[in-house]
């Protein structure tokens, strides 16, 4: 049984033009689970709602915490058309409280224009804009990336595949090759998000084949905005880099023929971080709001 929150959320989401990937309920649903999510909202005398913010609701280490979904780069303010009361208030405030509170929120919202006493960390991530010829855009590649492509277009065939599981578990090796353990939340996540891109027809699993053997993939998605690079993985080798630029290039690519910006997500790593810079994407802020109250603080002094 949805509360009257989400409830009210999905109306709103219904009126909304052009949405978001990450502001829709069933990305919310997929990444959070049915009852993993909530939003604050704002209402008009009239009981009507004209705005709304979600946000994934779960525990660490028994703590309450109010967090960014996974696999979602940030979650988004949506509100009435037509609005304009919303630039005069802010939602924030109404955020519930909890022992550990992370969540990104996208830069445009203009929420973030208004005082606010939460604390917040500017972050970046790196944007192509839509409508450019893949001629311009690839003149802004650094000339390392544009070596590497030349080389990866003879030795590599892509193709779009069905396969989850090989696909996860090109991420795991990734997360390997950085040393770092894999987030909990990998296989069921990646597994959820996949099978409703694949529904609602806005994303798809690309992979890289050398002598066929699938040697790097990507999971990508798109709204009327923009196409978002979700999740990679590859093998540890020269080939899997080679291959990873190959098919971030081709979904660049892809995304200019749609007339949408090409999103790379940010990366708190330093080399993937070069990585997505050495495609010329623009960088664009959005902010991370962080507050630990309580037993929080304490653990927030270890992670």
């Amino acid at each position: 049984m949805q509360s009257v929150t989400i409830q009210s959320y999905h109306q709103l989401y219904e009126a909304v033009e052009k949405p978001l990937l990450y502001a829709a309920p069933w990305w919310l649903d997929a990444t959070c689970g049915t009852s993993g999510w909530e939003a604050v909202i704002r209402n008009r005398e009239d009981g009507s709602v004209i705005a709304a913010l979600p946000f994934h609701t779960t525990r660490i280490r028994g703590l309450s915490a109010l967090i960014t979904p996974p696999l979602t780069q940030w979650v988004s303010l949506i509100s009435s058309a037509h609005n304009h009361e919303i630039s005069h208030q802010s939602l924030l405030p109404l955020l519930p409280k909890s022992a550990i509170l992370d969540l990104s929120v996208k830069p445009e919202t203009e929420l973030l224009d208004q005082h606010t006493s939460l604390p917040m960390i500017l972050k970046y991530s790196f944007i192509i804009p839509g409508m450019e010829s893949m001629e311009v855009v690839r003149r802004s590649y650094n000339e390392g990336l544009k070596r590497n492509l030349r080389q990866a277009e003879k030795n590599y065939t892509l193709e779009e595949s069905d396969d989850i599981e090989g696909f996860i578990s090109l991420c795991e090796q990734s997360y390997l090759q950085r040393k770092m353990k894999s987030p909990q939340w990998l296989h069921k996540v990646v597994r959820n998000v996949y099978q409703q891109l694949i529904h609602h027809q806005c994303g798809a699993i690309t992979v890289a084949t050398f002598q066929g053997k699938v040697i790097a993939g990507i999971l990508t998605a798109w709204d009327q905005h923009s196409c978002y690079y979700l999740a990679g993985g590859r093998t540890p080798d020269d080939q899997g880099a080679s291959a990873h630029a190959l098919l971030l290039d081709r979904a660049v690519q892809a995304a200019q023929s749609m007339g949408i910006a090409f999103d790379f997500e940010g990366s708190m790593h330093p080399g993937i971080a070069n990585f997505f810079q050495s495609f010329g994407g623009v960088p664009v802020s959005y902010w991370q709001i962080r507050k630990f109250t309580g037993i929080g603080k304490l653990w927030s002094l270890f992670h």
